[in-house]
């Protein structure tokens, strides 16, 4: 395993960390106090915890826990009893193989390590940390988690009647349902959430998160809890509590640990009660650069070409979820100087750009994109964003506002690039409008990053992916990554996600084209022609790369243009 024969004041000694004589004043310390030895060193002022913690890991050679990028599972720290974790300063972190790895500030203490052992029935495997850092994980797992378990167990005992029927509180301070409702959002907010989805049934309710794109199960609550916490929600939303027989819109904004969030709350009656979903929009996010999106680098080149043109249209295109307004907001950033006039016509609003315009559209009082659009012409702007086009107003009005000098970013919800002509077609715009006024249309998925932690190398043998990519005329790799998941991507395989695209330029035989109203086999013809990477050779080159698995190309591309042809 390791030595344990050499003490710590040894290997600090060993390090030139302290001397001679601090040692020997932080063991007079040792011996009047009866702490341990490295806390007396911290307290005296000769060491920090992050010395003494980097000393005793090098030495040991044991790894030093980088709590940032762990997941701490609730039921692993719950086979430590607190008392335990708080006086002896240890945090379970995993199981592998009836190992249990426990972070700990002593990793010398045998006597400690004897006691989790009996007390786990595992093997331990000590892994290094400081106290302030043990102490601080420890809370913030039992902030949600074990706050949310506690308040069930404290609900176990409410009357039969309760679990059977929806009832408005008759209190909202301090309701076991209130904190619930509140332990739910912080901990989709931590958990990078998109969407919270409080889902009724017959006997009680499921709590659901949808993160990197997919819904997670996070925690089923007892039915007679289900009003408290739809009631606290509708509250917080300026909704009518009293109403459950209709649909309700609302809004939620807090702030979180110095970060302001905006919810947007939807509530709809089912059979067994309302039905709540939140989306989780987190103003402060970092806003990414164009690089760090996933792009080819020749994608990228003509995303930038684009860019540089004072006027016309360039969409973004793919179904929802796939990250279409924050390319937009990329785009934004770039194009945002303190010569532009830039404004944005949105529903909602995602985040919030210095020196950048928002509009947020509010169609109870007449404010809809197209009137919006419309009076954002006569405020002089140079770049137009507008969050969607879900209209032919809209559609007529947006483009029109490119041909008369302005540039006009927006979205689209279409499977492709050159499908999005057609669809522009269909919207009832003009061919030699249409010609005259897109730049570019650029059409995006997101596919799930394989988590790094846990990646490893496999035979690539799925006969539908062999066969999906020599449809492409292309080489299958003979060897793929997946993940095997772990506690940093929640055992999923799975952390973060990455665009994969393709990047239609118009020149000027697409212009011809499009004003003759050629269909879309022509167009593509010519767009392949033109040198655009098609979203199945992009998502391809990111397997290629180790960047995804064969599950997210069949989940993003696969079922989009290409089953027919296989």
């Amino acid at each position: 395993m390791w030595s344990m024969r050499k003490r710590l004041g040894d290997i600090l000694l060993e390090r030139g960390l302290i001397s001679q004589e601090q040692l020997a004043s932080a063991l007079e310390e040792q011996r009047r106090t009866g702490d341990r030895l490295g806390e007396c060193l911290v307290r005296l002022g000769f060491v920090t915890d992050d010395q003494v913690a980097d000393a005793l890991s090098e030495h040991l050679r044991l790894e030093r826990v980088d709590f940032s990028r762990r997941y701490l599972a609730p039921e692993v720290v719950e086979l430590v009893p607190s008392s335990v974790i708080t006086s002896k300063y240890v945090l379970p972190l995993e199981i592998e193989d009836g190992i249990l790895f426990v972070a700990m500030a002593d990793p010398l203490d045998i006597n400690v390590i004897d006691d989790l052992q009996r007390l786990t029935g595992k093997i331990i495997r000590p892994m290094v940390a400081t106290e302030d850092e043990i102490m601080e994980a420890f809370q913030r797992t039992r902030n949600i988690a074990q706050s949310a378990r506690e308040l069930l167990d404290d609900c176990r005992d409410r009357e039969e009647e309760e679990q059977q029927e929806e009832r408005t509180p008759q209190y909202l301070g301090d309701a076991p349902g209130v904190r619930l409702a509140n332990l739910i959002l912080e901990q989709a907010i931590m958990q990078k959430a998109s969407d919270i989805h409080l889902e009724p049934h017959e006997t009680r309710m499921k709590v659901r998160y949808r993160i990197d794109g997919l819904l997670r199960d996070i925690m089923e609550i007892p039915k007679h809890l289900q009003g408290d916490i739809n009631s606290r929600l509708k509250v917080m939303a300026g909704m009518d509590i009293t109403e459950r027989r209709k649909p309700q819109d609302g809004r939620i904004q807090l702030n979180f640990n110095g970060y302001d969030v905006d919810l947007r709350i939807s509530t709809l009656p089912t059979v067994y009660g309302e039905k709540i979903v939140a989306r989780v929009l987190q103003k402060a996010s970092h806003l990414m650069d164009l690089d760090e999106f996933g792009f080819s680098h020749a994608d990228l080149e003509k995303i930038e070409r684009m860019l540089r043109l004072s006027q016309g249209l360039i969409l973004v295109t793919g179904p929802t979820g796939s990250g279409k307004t924050t390319t937009l907001y990329a785009f934004l950033n770039k194009l945002n100087s303190p010569d532009k006039n830039v404004m944005t016509v949105e529903d909602p609003v995602e985040y919030l750009l210095d020196g950048v315009n928002h509009v947020q559209v509010n169609p109870r009082v007449g404010l809809t994109f197209a009137t919006g659009l419309r009076t954002v012409l006569r405020q002089d702007p140079d770049v137009i964003m507008v969050g969607e086009i879900r209209d032919e107003e809209t559609a007529e009005i947006a483009v029109r506002s490119a041909l008369t000098g302005h540039l006009v970013l927006s979205t689209l919800h279409t499977n492709g690039a050159v499908a999005t002509v057609s669809r522009l077609f269909n919207m009832g715009l003009e061919p030699y409008i249409l010609s005259s006024t897109i730049i570019g249309i650029v059409a995006q998925r997101l596919v799930r990053r394989i988590c790094p932690d846990c990646r490893e190398e496999v035979e690539l043998t799925d006969p539908l992916i062999i066969r999906f990519i020599r449809s492409l005329n292309l080489e299958p790799p003979r060897r793929v990554y997946r993940g095997k998941g772990c506690p940093l991507c929640g055992n999923t395989g799975y952390r973060g996600r990455t665009a994969i695209g393709e990047v239609l330029v118009f020149n000027k035989e697409l212009r011809q084209a499009v004003e003759r109203r050629a269909g879309e086999d022509e167009l593509m013809e010519i767009a392949l022609r033109s040198g655009m990477n098609t979203l199945q050779h992009a998502a391809v080159s990111k397997l290629a790369e180790g960047v995804t698995t064969t599950e997210e190309i069949i989940r993003t591309v696969y079922s989009v243009e290409m089953e027919g042809d296989l």
